[in-house]
């Protein structure tokens, strides 16, 4: 029975979405397909005998789904847990209709501090149940000093404004919430996730501001107990951030997360055009594609 590749289980999840695809482009050694849903296209690229797959097109709800499955299916190599003092890094929202995008930073500064972390449960806040993360960041804020941890926002309204650049914005944001943390602790080592498909833009946004260049890797959360405890910051705060925006429009409860119940977002979005205007919608969601048809 033929091997399944990456880029069958990538149409498999695709169809699983209920999105649809066509064929695209004829490439050099490769294939190609357009990958759509309701809103917008993305371009998905694979090449067999790298098993290298990659996406192009205009940032999107859609696109950020797709690289989020890339992210988690990627081919792993050999698990090396990062120990030592380090900071680590990680952002919650980035894919999400509404709300920041919010960074957060952390310095773990001991072997006895990175026990503690792992005794009351630090890990991939992907891998908590989304009632348990506001406890165990309070947790977290205890055993880790104010000047060891730092969040940064990257609000909708400033994402407008560079819509064009997200990447570029989410990389400045990085080097934001690091430089502090770094300055205090004097970290020689700074630890992130895999920073979308060009690495580049996070080293180049952490030496302009004076940081060393980051480790940049694949399931670093898995790999760094720093940056498991930086996920579950900064998804406890951005939970706060959509409660907060939800009493901002009336809403009566947080704004809805996530990018794939159409009709909830919709619906959040209407409530607030309707009740503040159109132009009021860019200070509660990003500028994705869906979002712009109601500005």
């Amino acid at each position: 029975m033929p091997t399944s590749t990456k880029f069958d289980q990538f149409k498999d999840y695709v169809r699983a979405r209920g999105w649809r695809w066509k064929p695209g482009a004829t490439i050099p050694y490769g294939e190609q397909i357009i990958v759509g849903d309701a809103a917008s296209e993305v371009v998905a690229n694979f090449w067999p005998k790298r098993g290298a797959l990659n996406l192009q097109g205009r940032e999107s709800a859609l696109r950020a789904e797709l690289q989020a499955w890339l992210d988690e299916h990627a081919k792993r190599g050999p698990t090396t847990t990062i120990t030592g003092p380090h900071l680590g890094l990680d952002e919650s929202g980035k894919g999400d209709w509404f709300g920041p995008v919010i960074v957060a930073a952390v310095y773990v500064d001991t072997s006895q501090t990175e026990t503690a972390l792992r005794k009351i449960g630090a890990r991939d806040s992907k891998q908590i149940d989304s009632s348990l993360v506001s406890r165990l960041a309070d947790q977290i804020e205890r055993l880790i000093p104010a000047e060891h941890r730092r969040l940064q926002a990257l609000e909708p309204g400033m994402l407008w404004e560079g819509a064009d650049n997200m990447n570029v914005l989410l990389a400045e944001a990085y080097a934001q919430a690091a430089r502090p943390v770094w300055r205090s602790a004097q970290a020689s080592k700074i630890v992130c996730d895999q920073f979308s498909q060009r690495a580049d833009r996070l080293d180049q946004a952490f030496a302009a501001a004076g940081l060393p260049k980051p480790l940049q890797q694949h399931h670093a959360e898995s790999a760094s107990i720093a940056v498991a405890a930086a996920s579950v910051l900064a998804s406890a705060a951005f939970a706060r951030a959509l409660e907060t925006l939800g009493e901002m429009a009336g809403f009566g409860k947080p704004l809805p997360k996530g990018a794939s119940d159409i009709q909830q977002l919709e619906a959040a979005a209407r409530w607030i055009v309707a009740r503040q205007g159109a132009q009021a919608l860019k200070r509660y969601a990003k500028p994705f594609k869906p979002v712009m048809v109601f500005v």
